[in-house]
């Protein structure tokens, strides 16, 4: 390895050793009573080094959840290629997301959280999840293009743009289950991927 890829590959490593000692301290207590300097003192660097990798609180608290969707991320992506048929496969990954929320620790304790006041890490899932409604559309939208490449970008663009909106709602406000969410999810796909532009 070179100097600048130990220095990289330490990076990253301080980075999710960072990352997972905040995961831990917010799911036992929550975003607002989490602090910078214990999260330092707790993953063993100093908080010049963790202020210098993420800014301030709110820059953990965004790469946290940005983490966190990754991981949805990827898990998505196999329930997506595990059908053939866009409207199954959109309902399939939208209970697996749903279900998942559900059992996420970190995301139980934020929705948790943002009921009793502590709504810390909310924006990072609604106002200010920009990167990852764009993550999610940029993956909804590439396997939509590759199984049905003759739909309209502007059909693309809008009919996966509704999902993901529709998705992040029953996230944060779950009100059915996951399954009539998925339902619902593939009537609407199906519905405007008929639509005639």
């Amino acid at each position: 390895m070179t100097g600048e890829s130990l220095r990289l590959e330490f990076r990253r490593q301080v980075r999710e050793r960072v990352l997972a000692t905040a995961h831990e301290h917010t799911v036992e207590r929550g975003w607002e009573r989490v602090r910078v300097g214990e999260i330092a003192v707790d993953s063993g660097v100093s908080r010049p080094t963790l202020y210098r990798e993420f800014g301030n609180k709110d820059g953990l608290g965004e790469a946290l959840m940005t983490r966190e969707a990754e991981r949805f991320f990827t898990a998505i992506g196999g329930a997506l290629a595990e059908h053939d048929d866009v409207g199954d496969a959109v309902a399939a990954a939208t209970r697996l997301t749903l279900e998942e929320a559900n059992a996420n620790p970190l995301l139980r304790a934020v929705l948790t959280g943002s009921r009793t006041g502590d709504a810390g890490l909310l924006p990072f899932l609604t106002s200010r999840s920009e990167s990852i409604r764009e993550s999610a559309r940029s993956l909804l939208a590439t396997w939509l293009v590759q199984r049905r490449p003759e739909l309209l970008p502007t059909l693309v663009e809008e009919t996966v743009d509704a999902v993901v909106r529709l998705v992040i709602s029953h996230v944060v406000a779950p009100s059915l289950d996951p399954v009539d969410v998925g339902v619902r999810v593939n009537h609407l796909v199906s519905a405007l991927l008929r639509t005639p532009n």
